[in-house]
């Protein structure tokens, strides 16, 4: 029924979109058509190597993402089973979450310069900011039974950190990661203006120079496309590792 509805809400704006542009109620230099930006995409793959550039898109938020997972889990695991460390982190982390990234595109211009560590470090900041946080609330959120059955078979700290706690939240931690993997195509563009040579971002902003808005809305249609498989395979990938955890695999 839900992929019913999803169907029908996507033909329905694929229609009204049809009748603005076909209909000739709005101008194509104001929105293209469907098929101008149907036809606009192998444009993009023989003239701006659009398959090379969704590769290197695919390939810096990938970075980003697992240098951010590698600094948030630990680090909000360790905050959410210690009250103290989350306090000492509480100043710096809480605003972060309201940062706006596109603020942080010339100030990591100015530390990091033009190259590859200038995008993975924008993405980076752009996803972690957003992890951590998750991280901490769903080790918060672990069922106090089981760590108080841990505690009653007289398991330490360690033991009931090790095979108890971070057992049962890894698969909300992993759904966590979804979700900002997700986050990262939104940065994507802003990590790609700048002296990028190749990468979604960039292409777009080529097109928007050469007043090619048809180019530009099938840049935005596949980085959505790429978005949603990425997005679907984590939800496979939570469903195959996370088998016996019945909250996110039904």
């Amino acid at each position: 029924m839900k992929k019913r509805l999803g169907l029908l809400s996507l033909l329905i704006g694929l229609g009204v979109w049809s009748l603005l542009t076909y209909g000739g109620f709005v101008t194509r230099a104001v929105l293209p058509s469907p098929g101008d930006v149907l036809a606009a995409i192998p444009q993009l793959h023989f003239e701006d190597g659009l398959v090379r550039s969704a590769f290197w898109s695919f390939y810096r938020i990938t970075v980003a993402f697992l240098f951010c997972v590698a600094v948030a889990v630990p680090l909000g695991i360790w905050a959410g089973t210690d009250p103290r460390v989350k306090a000492f982190f509480w100043p710096i982390a809480e605003p972060l979450r309201y940062l706006p990234i596109a603020a942080m595109v010339p100030l990591t211009i100015y530390w990091f310069g033009l190259g590859e560590n200038q995008k993975n470090v924008l993405l980076f900041i752009g996803t972690v900011v957003y992890l951590y946080p998750l991280v901490v609330e769903n080790v918060e959120k672990a069922d106090p039974a089981f760590l108080e059955t841990s505690a009653t078979l007289g398991a330490t700290r360690t033991q009931t950190l090790r095979h108890v706690l971070i057992p049962i939240t890894l698969p909300a931690v992993f759904e966590s990661g979804r979700v900002v993997y997700g986050i990262g195509w939104t940065y994507v563009i802003l990590a790609e203006v700048i002296n990028a040579g190749y990468g979604l971002g960039y292409i777009a902003q080529i097109s928007a120079k050469r007043g090619h808005l048809d180019r530009i809305f099938a840049v935005v249609i596949v980085i959505l496309i790429l978005g949603f498989l990425t997005d679907a395979l984590f939800a496979k990938m939570n469903r195959l590792l996370f088998r016996w955890n019945k909250a996110q695999t039904e």
